[in-house]
């Protein structure tokens, strides 16, 4: 881990949000009446929000730690992402910061829920600029990235490794509780 040339994550960042934004484009291709432009946009902002911006938040909390932290992108899973976007969804699974020099379950459980957070406070962001936004395909967009990432959020705090959930699970059960439960009314109120 501590050999990886730091440099190399800016190509790993370009390259991830790149395929993740091609796979939410090809999976989505017969879901709007706005076009492809409108598409190409969701999926842009999906893939900067939902997933790097996700990434980042899990890095900077490392890092405030003194902790090593860098995205290191997952080919397999990107290949991944774009075979199954093909049939209308996604699996996705771009990659992952690693993480090093941080051991207190404490700062770990933080780092992984910062990842999380960051989705729903993201949500909750673009579903406040659709509702103020007077245009309808600007809403449209704002709202389909807004449950995007209350449904990233949800799906991150699953209690199963290797998935943030679990970490935040075994730190602390109070906050996971609550996390999993604000992220849950999230989830039911505006994705479903």
């Amino acid at each position: 881990m501590y050999g990886h040339d730091i440099s190399n994550e800016e190509k790993d960042i370009a390259v991830s949000v790149i395929a993740l934004t091609a796979a939410f484009a090809i999976a989505n291709r017969f879901r709007s009446p706005y076009g492809p432009f409108f598409i190409l946009a969701v999926s842009f902002l999906v893939a900067i929000t939902a997933f790097l911006m996700h990434e980042l938040s899990h890095r900077y909390v490392a890092r405030s730690y003194g902790g090593i932290a860098y995205f290191k992108m997952w080919p397999t899973g990107l290949f991944l992402a774009l075979a199954t976007s093909i049939f209308g969804f996604i699996f996705a699974a771009p990659g992952a910061v690693n993480i090093g020099g941080i051991y207190r379950k404490d700062q770990i459980g933080k780092t992984a829920l910062a990842g999380p957070a960051m989705n729903i406070f993201l949500g909750i962001l673009f579903y406040g600029m659709a509702f103020f936004t007077l245009i309808p395909v600007v809403s449209a967009i704002f709202r389909y990235v807004a449950e995007m990432n209350f449904w990233f959020g949800f799906f991150n705090l699953i209690p199963i490794p290797p998935l943030d959930g679990y970490k935040v699970f075994t730190w602390d059960l109070y906050v996971y509780i609550v996390s999993i439960a604000i992220a849950l009314v999230f989830v039911v109120l505006f994705v479903f």
